[in-house]
């Protein structure tokens, strides 16, 4: 370590005082970066969230992409040197193309066929029903209600008011409670000595 960076980890430390290691660090490029490196390490030794290195690699960077070496591979496949194999890969991959075509096709096709066909007329019925068993009614595919505006908004009332209920119980069960506490102390007060 040279002196002036000895003097800059004394200061920084706080063990010595004076304008000379200030008006250095000023002029010497240097020793502003250890000064920001210093206080990089104080900080993470520290635990500091505000301090934060500043890492600028571009340039680095940029020069080794200048000074890397261009390669220029052949367009030739590997497979292409191997006679049988050569003729073989480029067949396999149109035939590959053929298949998933000819499977796009038959999907089509199916799916055509089946949206065409016409829906049943009569309803759909498992087995006859002779009488509801166990005082049910037997289920209907057909029989569906929907609930109009109005009756949304009457049960959305209701469940307010069932929420209010519920709020309005707890209340007086916590007011109960703590009539039940206050008897209890007053009634054990008298017999204390």
């Amino acid at each position: 370590m040279t002196q002036q960076q000895e003097k800059l980890s004394a200061f920084m430390d706080g063990e010595i005082e004076g304008n000379e290691i200030i008006d250095a660090i000023k002029h010497d490029e240097a020793l502003q970066a250890k000064w920001k490196r210093y206080h990089v390490y104080r900080g993470a030794m520290r635990k500091e969230a505000s301090v934060a290195p500043q890492l600028d690699i571009t340039a680095s960077v940029a020069a080794a992409l200048e000074n890397e070496p261009a390669i220029l591979a052949p367009k030739r496949s590997r497979w292409a040197s191997i006679p049988l194999i050569g003729n073989v890969v480029p067949f396999a991959k149109q035939s590959g193309q053929f298949a998933v075509a000819a499977s796009v096709a038959v999907a089509v096709i199916f799916g055509v066929q089946y949206s065409n066909q016409d829906a049943p007329t009569e309803p759909f019925m498992t087995a006859p029903t002779i009488a509801p068993q166990g005082g049910l009614a037997p289920v209907s595919l057909e029989q569906t209600r929907a609930l109009p505006r109005n009756d949304m908004n009457e049960v959305l009332e209701k469940k307010r008011k069932i929420n209010a209920l519920i709020a309005d119980h707890e209340q007086q069960i916590k007011l109960k409670q703590a009539q039940e506490g206050e008897n209890e102390s007053n009634a054990s007060g008298p017999q204390r000595p």
